[in-house]
């Protein structure tokens, strides 16, 4: 397998899920941060950027969209007054509540041609792979000459 399959299966996955996020009135950049403040209570923004490998002023202006919209609030960590505490609100819950799963949901239709044993083995494979690629990605980082 080259890089491209890899490449064109992550495109479909974003292309399936596409015009659902947009008719929810979200970017798919909002439906990803909205999707993980939902799974994870008490995240806060650096917490967001990291998990989702996205840049911190993409996170930042995607954040103050959402609370303009009263999509999410934050509200001042009171044991780390830096960080706010980022949270979902009811209207976040309602637009994201038909989406908040797609991706699942693409998975397992592109899942159906494999058996239970394959879709286990492909599983395991993925983790090996993501290990490997965490692993690459922090020797890079640790590699790169620090500029002060």
């Amino acid at each position: 397998m080259d890089f491209s399959t890899i490449n064109l299966l992550s495109r479909y996955a974003k292309e399936y899920g596409h015009a659902r996020i947009r008719a929810a009135g979200i970017t798919d950049t909002e439906h990803r941060i909205c999707t993980f403040i939902h799974f994870h209570s008490d995240a806060y923004q650096d917490m967001v950027a990291n998990a989702l490998m996205l840049d911190k002023t993409t996170v930042a202006k995607a954040l103050v969209s959402l609370e303009e919209r009263g999509l999410i609030k934050r509200v001042r960590n009171p044991e780390n007054r830096r960080k706010n505490i980022l949270t979902i609100t009811d209207a976040g819950k309602e637009a994201i509540i038909d989406i908040v799963g797609i991706s699942d949901e693409w998975l397992e239709k592109v899942e159906s041609c494999l058996s239970d044993q394959e879709k286990e083995q492909f599983h395991s494979y993925c983790l090996r792979l993501l290990e490997k690629a965490k692993e690459i990605n922090e020797q890079r980082i640790s590699t790169v000459p620090k500029i002060e």
